[in-house]
């Protein structure tokens, strides 16, 4: 790791802090995520990678388990996160997947629980990539959508529209129902899983941006 990357890590992380001291948060519909757990006390969350900033801090210091890319912005993200009590995987489905993915199953099956930008680490936005569904299949955990949406925040001009809540603002955290993958799922009940999942996840997301309009 280099000493830029130390450093930038370190500052993100303050900041990560400073402003989510300062929110309003609500979470909306955790009974998504208990019903998920009854079916596996490991889920794996699902969210997309424009929304990770406020997230990185409602769900700090549970042990989640992130995959992270393995371009340089990725080992960048990990470093960050790791100081808000995450664990980071690294691998995407272009680069290192078949290696990640063995290593998500592995983790989910040592009872930890998985958070996966499912439109990263570049996109297209709000369109899921196959692999959460193949953790899902091997692993027998649920996916659980999970989106946040802020009343004022700072949008950067990225391929992911990447939202920073602004200070003292009100941020709402939304649940969805929960999207299983049998493990005997064919090529054609895998895409249909991944497309449940991103009309999901864009259902969640514009609800919960709604509350907001």
């Amino acid at each position: 790791m280099s000493e830029r990357i130390r450093i930038i890590a370190i500052l993100g992380s303050v900041v990560i802090r400073i402003l989510g001291l300062s929110w309003r948060i609500r979470y909306i519909d955790e009974d998504q995520l208990e019903k998920a757990r009854q079916i596996n006390p490991s889920v794996i969350f699902a969210f997309w990678h424009g929304r990770l900033f406020p997230l990185s801090f409602t769900h700090r210091g549970q042990d989640i388990q992130v995959l992270a890319s393995e371009h340089r912005d990725g080992e960048t993200m990990g470093q960050t996160i790791r100081r808000l009590g995450f664990g980071h995987v690294r691998g995407s489905s272009t680069r290192g997947g078949a290696r990640a993915i063995r290593e998500l199953v592995a983790k989910l099956d040592g009872g930890l629980d998985l958070g996966i930008t499912v439109d990263g680490p570049k996109g297209p936005r709000y369109v899921v990539k196959p692999g959460p569904l193949e953790v899902a299949k091997l692993s027998g955990a649920p996916i659980v959508p999970i989106t946040a949406s802020s009343a004022r925040h700072w949008t950067f001009d990225s391929w992911d529209a990447f939202e920073v809540p602004k200070p003292f603002t009100h941020v709402f955290v939304r649940y969805g129902e929960p999207v299983l993958v049998p493990a005997d799922a064919s090529a054609e009940e895998l895409e249909e899983r991944r497309l449940a999942l991103e009309q999901a996840l864009k259902a969640i997301t514009e609800m919960n941006d709604d509350a907001f309009r």
